[in-house]
């Protein structure tokens, strides 16, 4: 699926934000008495995010066997008793997740040019197998208006503007902030 990138821009700073996003999710977790399955769901989540957001970064597209990774890890997850979300439902959310992203990702491609790539799809699919399609939905929702205030931003000068602008970057920064928050809307975890 392409080749491997010589450049990981950064990658340090990443792993670093990484190293205390994780110290604080655990230290809070053992501070307050979550359940275990909610610290280890966080923690796998946080660790998704570090390498969703460098591959896209480095790509500008998110190789499937990656994005096919988070969705199989969330299934798998599922099938804990305590997870919080039934293996029937994680299945449901992200057959749903998948059937209206992919038709509107024809939509959005439809003149040739790729404007919403099929890494998205996955990635907002594996997503919702984790937390359920409406949560997804939010965080993605969230995303979207960051992206939506950089263009503005840049349509007035304040920021340079981008040709591309990939995806997981402001999806994982969402998704880090609610971790943090502790706060998933309409959520069973």
């Amino acid at each position: 699926e392409g080749v491997t990138p010589t450049n990981l821009p950064l990658s340090s700073f990443l792993v670093l934000l990484f190293a205390v996003l994780a110290s604080v999710v655990a230290t809070r977790g053992l501070s307050q008495c979550l359940p275990w399955h909610v610290v280890l769901r966080d923690l796998i989540l946080l660790g998704w995010c570090v390498l969703l957001t460098q591959l896209d970064l480095a790509r500008q597209w998110l190789p499937l066997r990656f994005t096919n990774s988070l969705l199989f890890s969330g299934l798998l997850f599922s099938l804990l008793s305590q997870s919080g979300i039934s293996t029937l439902m994680a299945i449901s959310d992200g057959l749903a997740m998948f059937g209206v992203l992919f038709l509107f990702r024809l939509w959005a491609n439809r003149h040739g040019r790729e404007r919403f790539g099929l890494g998205d799809v996955y990635l907002l699919t594996g997503l919702s197998v984790w937390l359920t399609l409406p949560t997804a939905a939010v965080i993605a929702l969230a995303a979207l208006g960051l992206i939506l205030l950089q263009q503005l931003s840049s349509m007035v000068g304040l920021l340079s503007k981008q040709q591309e602008i990939p995806f997981a970057p402001y999806l994982c920064l969402c998704l880090s902030v609610a971790i943090l928050a502790q706060r998933f809307p309409l959520s069973t975890g």
